[in-house]
């Protein structure tokens, strides 16, 4: 691990700054709160101890696992009674038990799930003395550990802000007056620039255009009355340009997709209407005689991402918009969403002049009225396969059949599988399922596989860029791609991933895994390989928190024997309806105002 004289080398600018950190962090101990008779203050002076321990003895620090132990004691104080006055300093010791755990494995989710408990503790408990302590830390994160000193500079004035009188005002203060110029925030930005910013002639070029001539294949898209999906394939690669036109009199705008050396049938040239508020319709034609234009005529567009996918080749258009209400000019006669749900009340511009998105717990008063379970592969699509002809696709069904109706009778809300039979579905569909449907989680259910038939274990992954190669490989299988297409995916994600998720992904990947993990115990000697990342597809523009989790290796004989029975099968559903159930029933607490 870097030593702090080492790290004040590599980030002159927080050589302060950290400094004031690893003073403001010492200051959390209470142990003159705890009571005879307080339960929950014995049990937080004992989960110190134990953290103490874990920190001090090298025996204990070398092993993850005892790290996650000493996290999972201070969590359990704070899910018994989020009222209690230690509840947040809860919060704070989870936090910075991961930020030092990232010193230790160099774990990039460790670091994202400390940011998030230091919001957590802001957003839950906004009057508590250590929320300033809070925020001072993730600019210190980002200072140090993110080298973004102009996101590091945002918490400082959020700080400021929030926390006028706070004892840390003098720190953040110094330390935003410290700042290089060219790293001091710039100004909130308005959503009118944003809108300017849409409507002016962009165009990018990308796929791998090639000699042969492609055609267009029949335009595919899901949609509601905020958001769109469309996805454009073509018989071979092309390079592809793309332009958003303002409106023009009567002509609403318009994003249009120029595939060059591409052709279109006289059949597919007939416009498709959608008129559910956000896109009018989709037409296609043969602009040049070497080029086929794609247009999109929309209604009430805010943004929009395109990126293109490869195996086959296909452009993957998400558009966003603000759906109109009934009696505005212009809204469709029966703009309604696919299903009639509560939508989610927060915009996610709601913050984009502080720095900080809000959190789910906010946006998820209501709780969870729909989750989406993906089985993975099916059809001609079989996944991994093991001996005797066992099958990824036949297993993974199979669970989710069992474990929908177990979630809608824990938390009384809609489950929607991707398939509920052997058919395909393409990576891209099924989460344009899940945003089209607008569920409020989606869970996609796999079976892992290895050349090394020793490899065993449970793990469940997050949406972000591989940071090993074992991430790498196992993605290539379940994008049904090549590791060298994961590296030009992972290229595309880097834009992407900025607007995914990810905070809320991974403390549901959490809740998932720990059930899974310590559930199946001891009857399955399970072996838990934590929370992890990778590019995956099916993953990619969810727009709620997104989980893909493995539930053994069918490439090991012992898991593959339990993948067969149906008691195992049995034992994972409840134990992931437990995890879902966990998490949501977090949602539901969090929600609550403790002023």
């Amino acid at each position: 691990m870097m030593s702090f004289s080492s790290k004040i080398k590599r980030h002159p600018p927080a050589i302060f700054l950290a400094a004031l950190i690893a003073l403001a962090l010492s200051v959390t101990s209470l142990s003159g709160l705890v009571a005879a008779k307080d339960k929950p203050a014995e049990r937080y002076a004992q989960a110190k101890e134990y953290s103490q321990q874990v920190k001090t003895d090298a025996s204990l620090a070398g092993e993850r696992r005892n790290w996650l132990a000493a996290v999972k004691r201070f969590r359990d104080i704070y899910q018994t009674d989020r009222s209690h006055h230690l509840a947040p300093s809860s919060l704070f010791m989870m936090a910075r038990l991961y930020r030092e755990m990232y010193g230790l494995f160099n774990n990039s989710v460790d670091l994202s799930e400390a940011i998030a408990y230091y919001e957590d503790l802001v957003s839950l408990y906004p009057k508590s003395s250590l929320g300033d302590d809070a925020l001072l830390a993730i600019a210190d994160i980002h200072f140090n550990e993110g080298q973004n000193p102009e996101k590091g500079g945002r918490y400082l004035r959020r700080l400021l802000r929030i926390y006028p009188a706070g004892d840390r005002v003098p720190a953040a203060a110094a330390a935003l007056k410290k700042l290089p110029a060219e790293s001091r925030p710039a100004p909130p930005v308005l959503l009118t620039d944003v809108k300017k910013n849409l409507i002016e002639p962009a165009g990018r070029t990308g796929g791998m255009g090639g000699g042969q001539t492609a055609e267009l294949k029949p335009l595919r898209y899901w949609s509601n009355d905020n958001y769109t999906r469309v996805v454009i394939e073509t018989t071979t690669p092309v390079k592809y340009r793309e332009n958003l036109l303002k409106k023009s009199g009567d002509n609403p705008r318009r994003l249009y997709v120029d595939l060059e050396n591409c052709r279109i049938a006289p059949q597919l040239q007939a416009p498709i209407p959608i008129n559910d508020g956000l896109l009018k319709r989709v037409r296609s034609g043969q602009h040049l005689p070497d080029t086929t234009r794609v247009v999109l005529d929309t209604q009430s567009l805010s943004d929009y991402k395109i990126f293109s996918l490869q195996d086959p080749f296909r452009i993957v258009i998400d558009l966003k918009g603000q759906p109109k209400q009934a009696g505005d000019p212009g809204a469709p006669a029966q703009a309604a969403p696919l299903l009639a749900s509560a939508k989610i009340a927060a915009n996610d511009n709601e913050s984009a002049g502080s720095g900080y998105p809000p959190t789910l717990a906010r946006q998820l008063g209501l709780g969870i009225k729909r989750i989406v379970l993906d089985p993975g592969h099916g059809g001609k699509d079989p996944g991994a396969v093991g001996k005797n002809g066992l099958l990824e696709k036949d297993i993974v069904l199979g669970i989710a059949l069992q474990l929908a109706p177990k979630l809608e009778k824990k938390l009384g809300c809609e489950v929607i599988l991707t398939r509920d039979r052997d058919v395909f579905v393409p990576l891209e569909e099924r989460t344009a399922i899940a945003n089209s449907k607008e569920a409020d989680l989606f869970i996609s259910i796999h079976v892992n596989a290895s050349p090394n038939p020793k490899a065993r274990g449970v793990e469940t992954y997050i949406l972000d860029l591989a940071r090993n190669q074992n991430a790498m490989e196992l993605a290539a299988r379940e994008n049904a791609t090549s590791t060298s297409r994961i590296s030009d995916l992972q290229n595309i994600l880097l834009d992407l991933i900025q607007n995914s998720k990810k905070s809320e992904s991974i403390k549901l990947a959490e809740y998932v895994q720990d059930n899974m993990a310590n559930g199946l115990l001891p009857r399955y000697p399970i072996r838990n390989l934590g929370v992890k990342q990778a590019p995956f597809i099916v993953l990619v523009g969810a727009q709620m928190p997104a989980i893909l989790t493995e539930v053994a290796f069918i490439s090991n004989h012992t898991e593959a024997r339990w993948l067969q029975s149906p008691d195992y099968i049995t034992s994972i559903t409840e134990q992931m309806a437990g995890g879902i159930s966990s998490y949501v029933n977090e949602l539901n607490l969090a929600s609550l105002d403790f002023r």
